[in-house]
């Protein structure tokens, strides 16, 4: 390594030099060593033959670590080093100042992102080398990585913004017609004491007026988990009794369609998670599966487990799902109710407000198509330390 002066790291520039000479050599020391960027040596093959003292706050490196390699084949991210190289031979062959930003490693094995700037001396008889100016803006990155997230979230709240507009222009309003106008024929009917369709008319004003509470409960309950007010206490629980309740609840609908729901091997299956939201989960899951196979199907139950996760897949073999569909089923831009194969209707909240919950496990779910008919829903909660069947 070249034995670097002051008047080496100021290049040709003469009055700059002698000025520069004039400085006691261990004050030009203590102000390179506590500047806030790095000075950086490069020969023309790449190798850093010097490297400030500040590198050790930054990166957590000493200098005698960082010098005579390859830094960019050996401390660069794998991602960036086409791009820093480029910069690099940019800097040699067409003069340019770099400007690039990259990520180094850090002693420590985090990521650092620098941004280099520099310029070639390599002909430079008192330097003969690449300067580079290197600083840390990690916390800008950071900062620019933040302001994305954001962006995307004021996406995602516009969304969900025009989706209650959606749903109250449409899906309440729909149902509330429906309760008026068959209110007004049954009371017309009671005034002419004609009765032969007011049991008629009483069962479709029930029917939406359930439909109606059915969608406010879960718009609520929605609401609720995306503003953080939604409790939620998990504990060790047996998934086994969950499903056991869940094919009682969901049995008659299941019977009226003769569909067969088929559970798992009892075998004592236990995940650490919420009981009410488990339970919410399985049944959202269990009852689109009924909804959307035709009479005679059947519903399959299947559980496997590791040490961390527990998987619970719930197959049909009904009439499936698109691709496109299939691609954007958890999206609230995609909560539009389908008609059943006997003509069901829900409130298109069911499977966000499950992916909801299955998120605020740490878990994740997802939908495949069946290789014969159907549809077959997976997700995951945290485990128990159980067998599988």
């Amino acid at each position: 390594m070249k034995n670097l002066s002051s008047e080496a790291l100021t290049g040709n520039n003469s009055s700059s030099i002698k000025q520069l000479s004039e400085f006691d050599h261990e004050i030009f020391d203590l102000l390179v060593k506590n500047s806030f960027d790095m000075i950086v040596l490069m020969n023309a093959n790449g190798e850093q033959t010097f490297v400030s003292a500040s590198c050790e706050g930054i990166l957590g490196f000493k200098p005698s670590e960082l010098i005579n390699i390859a830094v960019i084949d050996e401390k660069i991210h794998p991602e960036d080093q086409l791009t820093v190289n480029k910069a690099f031979l940019d800097i040699i062959d067409k003069g340019s100042h770099g400007g690039t930003q990259y990520r180094h490693i850090h002693k420590d094995g985090h990521w650092v992102y620098l941004e280099a700037f520099g310029n070639n001396l390599l002909e430079d008889p008192l330097i003969e080398s690449v300067v580079l100016n290197v600083r840390d803006v990690t916390e800008r990155k950071q900062t620019e990585k933040k302001l994305i997230e954001n962006e995307d979230r004021l996406k995602e709240l516009n969304a969900t913004k025009d989706r209650f507009i959606s749903i109250i222009g449409h899906d309440l309003k729909t149902p509330f017609n429906a309760i008026m106008g068959f209110s007004e024929l049954l009371l017309d009917d009671i005034r002419n004491n004609e009765y032969t369709d007011i049991e008629e008319y009483a069962q479709l004003i029930s029917e939406s007026s359930h439909r109606v509470n059915d969608l406010l409960t879960n718009l609520l309950t929605w609401s609720r988990t995306q503003t953080g007010r939604i409790s939620f206490k998990p504990k060790e629980i047996e998934i086994d009794t969950i499903l056991q309740n869940v094919k009682a609840l969901l049995n008659e609908s299941a019977l009226n369609k003769s569909i067969e729901i088929n559970l798992p091997h009892n075998c004592n299956h236990k995940v650490n998670a919420d009981v009410d939201m488990v339970h919410a989960i399985v049944r959202n899951l269990v009852s689109n599966g009924i909804k959307f196979t035709p009479e005679g199907g059947v519903i399959s139950i299947h559980i496997t487990s590791d040490k961390d996760y527990m998987q619970i897949a719930i197959s049909d073999n009904g009439i499936g799902i698109n691709e496109e569909r299939l691609a954007n089923l958890f999206c609230i831009e995609s909560t539009k109710s389908t008609p059943g194969t006997n003509g069901e209707k829900g409130t298109g909240f069911g499977l966000l407000l499950t992916k909801e919950f299955v998120d605020m496990h740490n878990g994740v779910i997802w939908a495949e198509q069946n290789k014969g008919n159907g549809t077959t829903f997976k997700f995951t909660l945290p485990s128990s330390k159980c067998p599988s069947d």
